[in-house]
């Protein structure tokens, strides 16, 4: 072919016959550009990944120019643009690499089509001129689209933060609100057993008392005194959860020993409300855990069961979950009490004054308070998030079945191993 039937078709074979030089002076370039960094990590597929599809895409629109055709070469170069600019971001460029790197690409090409003008100079300059404005409108365009794609990119994932950002606060106001009502709660059943235990002091200290009135007076201030000791540990020991001040300690243990000696200790209180407590379970269960703390979930499931039955009594059973689950095992209290309560933050009745608003009252009145401190109280609520942290700390799972009238079970799975 001689040199004056040089046409700019010419120059799309030219290009296309030279594109892997062009690709390996541009992945040298970017390797020399200190800016450049991403792409230091990518295998070569991944470093050209749409780079040759917008050399190509310059290739044809030369051919097409040649032939006469008409055909925008930025609308040519917007698909393998905007497919560059999702590639770069899912790669973790930032947007100045995604543009040096273009920009870069840019410079190579033109190198190109500098070098075969200067072997070529019979070239008409308006050749040579149709081929480098094609190059620069997909060039130019390529920049855009690819940015553009690059922000588009940016904006939906800083949507998506924000949306991240406001269910975590939403969850932080419910969990505050959860921790509220919590201490609310606490702050009522304290009042209830304190108002108690105040009016049973007034009592004790009236002249003329009978030894009978006397004794249950006594009676009822020991178990209030009781009650708000156990209240007290109740609310240092969740105060010490929610700080994160528990730490789980790892050891092997006999589930048996546990639950048996556990209700052992507990079974004089239930046999005082007429109630019993089995346990139903293998001896000599063995498995990894922390033992003090399966130990006072287990009490304080089953403290709250005796403590809000009134007919029946409480069933503790420990083994094997089952074949659904043989990386777990199983503890369940159940009892036959009244269901768990609907509303768990109801407040202690307003009825309950102070000392200081309310006369002595007689021995049948504090015995009246006594039992509707009990009925009323919803002191469960803290044992039972004391429970569920705890459950959380050991990797362990809470399952409630309750019926109004029929009873309550608790089934806690936990982990028979743990890594760490």
């Amino acid at each position: 072919m001689g040199n004056n039937s040089i046409r700019i078709g010419d120059i799309a074979d030219h290009m296309s016959a030279r594109r892997e030089p062009i690709l390996v002076a541009w992945r040298r370039a970017i390797q020399r550009d200190p800016t450049v960094t991403s792409g230091d990590a990518l295998p070569r597929h991944q470093l050209y990944d749409h780079i040759p599809t917008m050399l190509i895409t310059f290739e044809q629109q030369l051919r097409r120019a040649n032939a006469g055709s008409d055909g925008s070469a930025e609308a040519a170069a917007q698909k393998p643009a905007a497919a560059h600019g999702l590639q770069r971001w899912q790669q973790g460029y930032d947007l100045r690499e995604v543009t040096r790197e273009l920009c870069k690409l840019n410079e190579c090409v033109v190198q190109e089509l500098d070098a075969f003008h200067a072997e070529h100079p019979q070239v008409s300059g308006e050749t040579f001129a149709d081929a480098r404005r094609c190059w620069a409108a997909i060039c130019s365009t390529a920049i855009e689209e690819s940015v553009s794609q690059y922000f588009l990119l940016q904006q939906q994932e800083a949507a998506g933060h924000v949306a991240d950002l406001e269910a975590a606060l939403e969850q932080i106001r419910q969990l505050e609100q959860q921790r509220a009502d919590l201490w609310r709660q606490a702050a009522h059943d304290l009042r209830g057993n304190l108002g108690v235990v105040a009016n049973a002091t007034v009592g004790l200290a009236h002249t003329g008392l009978q030894e009978s009135s006397r004794d249950q007076f006594v009676r009822i201030l020991m178990r209030n005194v009781a009650s708000l000791h156990h209240l007290l540990d109740d609310i240092t020991s969740l105060a010490r959860l929610q700080a994160g001040d528990e730490q789980r300690k790892i050891e092997f243990l006999d589930v048996a020993s546990i639950m048996v000696q556990l209700c052992e200790g507990i079974r004089p209180l239930a046999q005082q409300r007429h109630l019993f407590l089995r346990t139903e379970g293998p001896t000599g269960f063995a498995t990894e855990g922390d033992a003090t703390k399966v130990r006072r979930i287990a009490q304080n499931l089953i403290l709250n069961a005796v403590k809000f039955t009134q007919l029946g009594g409480v069933t503790v059973t420990w083994g094997d979950s089952g074949h659904d689950d043989p990386k777990r095992w199983l503890l369940t209290v159940t009892d036959t009490g009244p269901g768990l309560q609907t509303d768990s933050g109801a407040p202690i009745s307003s009825a309950l004054k102070s000392l200081q608003e309310a006369p002595a009252k007689t021995t049948d009145q504090v015995q009246a308070q006594d039992a509707s401190a009990k009925t009323q109280s919803t002191g469960e609520g803290i044992g039972l998030s004391i429970v569920k942290r705890l459950c959380e700390l050991l990797n362990a799972t809470v399952e409630v079945q309750s019926s109004e009238g029929a009873g309550t079970t608790f089934r806690i799975l936990f982990p028979r191993s743990y890594s760490s």
